[in-house]
């Protein structure tokens, strides 16, 4: 490669990863439509060749963004749901997790999923299609661990595992735009410890 040819494509230090974090935190901030291609570049550090040499396109971008943040903030979901030892914990240590995450000061206050979709009017057919899935599959966790529950004894055979797998679900979203809009953390506990007095 010549000189010329590395001054026209990435910087000669172009660290992917690093860049993929801040675009992950404007995406965050602004939302897949708010997100524009210089804000993008310049939180980035790089320029818009540089952007699609890497990464293809702002979706496709977008795209590993989603699925960083959700290694990086995501798993404990899952975790939490399957190595607690009854539904009812396991569900009450994810959303205590879930506040403490979306108050806490080195993150956007509020899931990346749910911010993303609201900030914008009408995003692709397929981020609108990851984000419907990563929401989908939230619910399927729950559902899950209630199923497991009943068959363990721990929840009660007539509750109706899928009605109640979605309010869970509707609770868990539906926090970052109470989050978003200002209700303080007391508050938003309050509101998880009402919801779990369901079971």
């Amino acid at each position: 490669m010549t000189k010329a040819t590395a001054t026209r494509g990435r910087p000669r230090f172009f660290d992917r990863d690093a860049a993929l974090h801040k675009a992950m935190d404007v995406f965050w901030l602004y939302g897949y439509e708010g997100a524009s291609l210089s804000l993008l570049t310049g939180s980035m550090g790089i320029k818009p060749p540089s952007l699609y040499a890497a990464f293809g396109s702002k979706e496709k971008l977008f795209m590993e963004a989603v699925e960083l943040y959700l290694r990086k903030y995501g798993s404990y979901r899952e975790i939490a749901l399957t190595q607690a030892p009854d539904a009812k914990s396991g569900i009450t240590e994810l959303f205590e997790r879930t506040v403490e995450q979306f108050y806490a000061e080195h993150t956007h206050k509020g899931c990346f999923v749910v911010l993303t979709a609201l900030s914008g009017p009408q995003e692709s057919a397929d981020v609108q299609r990851v984000l419907s899935e990563e929401r989908r599959r939230t619910a399927l966790l729950f559902e899950s661990r209630l199923l497991r529950g009943q068959a363990e004894g721990d929840v009660a055979q007539d509750v109706k595992v899928r009605v109640l797998a979605e309010y869970f679900t509707t609770l868990f979203f539906g926090l970052t735009v109470q989050i978003r809009d200002g209700v303080d953390e007391e508050t938003v506990r309050g509101l998880v410890k009402l919801a779990l007095s369901v079971m």
